[in-house]
């Protein structure tokens, strides 16, 4: 018996030292396991083999390059499943609610994945190379929102807006030249505004000139408009076509496609006098990632040089990094022009101002019936 009690004793006294050794590693790391080495990163993402990427909309022609760079260098495979917001909250809370979450990586304008990180529904990235790399000079540091203990958003693309109007039915004498002349009535039904629904250019676009003009500048704005659209990528075109004199407002990346089009142009891109309202593409990894490793390579790769200047080699292509040149430096203004007031947005805007400023609008669309 006393030596039964002894082993006891001996286990015990033993347990106890490995707690206390265990707590004290805990301590030293913050509470946290020791986190994975990067290569310990890399051959886990390539063990699990596939990163599933969930974009608002479908890749352009830079985002297929990266795409097939991507799988070229890491032999992990992209599955891109594109959605609007609506759509990608659908799919996504139902495969969480089934216990079976599909997609790995969200990515978006910055309020959209802003608000998953201040709901808690992204989880941390750990450490990417790309963001170690030395004498990187960023358009706006990608893990601003991570340094102020923001969540996890992580920014991978800057872009701009532009104004795009039909040298017809608004002649460059007439105007506009602001966001400010978009009030005056001389553009009365001849405004197509994307709709301000959602984190939609027409949101951006509502929330920034509140804050800017206020309400009554939004009324008048609205009182001007034509018709709404939620087709952005074919909003251009109509401008092009004449079917509508204003377009509030293309990304640079959708002005790319009408500038594409044979000259001499049958319209022209605006660069506001009063600034250009910032595009920040955000991306989170998303908790019940399926692939979390694979998806952080992909996180990584997208900040790299070579997928950065992929972006910048296609007309119009958002980028974030600073040594990259881009292929039509007209349709890369925000990287000299002005910016709006209050750009580039911040993390209280983009997780809850950006939907209450763009709301201001619905009063004044419902009054001219355009809801």
């Amino acid at each position: 018996m006393k030596s039964r009690t002894g082993s006891l004793v001996s286990v015990g006294l033993a347990l106890s030292l490995a707690l206390a050794l265990g707590a004290q590693s805990l301590a030293q790391t913050g509470g946290a396991a020791p986190q994975m080495t990067w290569n310990d990163v890399l051959a886990a993402g390539k063990k699990e083999g596939v990163v599933v990427w969930s974009p608002f909309a479908a890749p352009g022609t830079a985002a297929d390059k990266q795409i097939a760079e991507f799988e070229r260098l890491y032999g992990i495979r992209v599955e891109v499943v594109p959605g609007r917001t609506g759509d990608f909250e659908a799919r996504w809370n139902a495969e969480r609610a089934a216990g079976k979450p599909s997609i790995d990586v969200r990515s978006s304008g910055s309020p959209e994945n802003r608000r998953l990180a201040a709901r808690g529904l992204d989880q941390p990235f750990g450490t990417l190379p790309a963001l170690q790399e030395p004498g990187v000079e960023w358009i706006v540091d990608p893990a601003v929102d991570v340094k102020a203990g923001h969540g996890h958003t992580l920014h991978f693309s800057a872009g701009g807006y532009f104004l795009i109007a039909n040298n017809k039915l608004a002649p460059p004498e007439v105007g506009p030249r602001s966001y400010k002349d978009l009030e005056n009535p001389k553009f009365k039904g001849l405004i197509l505004l994307s709709e301000p629904i959602g984190p939609s250019p027409g949101s951006r676009w509502a929330a920034y000139a509140w804050r800017a003009y206020g309400d009554e500048h939004l009324r008048k704005v609205v009182g001007n408009v034509k018709a709404l659209t939620r087709t952005e990528p074919e909003a251009p075109k109509q401008i092009a076509r004449g079917e509508y004199g204003i377009y509030v407002h293309a990304t640079q990346g959708l002005a790319a496609d009408v500038w594409k089009l044979p000259k001499p142009h049958t319209f022209r891109l605006i660069v506001p006098e009063d600034g250009v309202m910032l595009l920040l593409g955000g991306m989170n990894l998303l908790q019940g990632a399926p692939h979390p490793n694979a998806a952080k390579v992909f996180m990584n790769y997208l900040l790299t040089k070579s997928a950065q200047q992929l972006a910048a080699d296609d007309a119009g292509g958002a980028f974030i990094r600073k040594d990259v040149k881009p292929a039509v430096p007209e349709l890369a203004h925000f990287t000299t022009a002005k910016p709006f007031p209050n750009n580039p947005d911040t993390f209280e805007f983009g997780s809850k101002l950006f939907f209450e400023w763009s709301a201001k609008a619905a009063p004044y669309l419902k009054e001219y019936g355009l809801k």
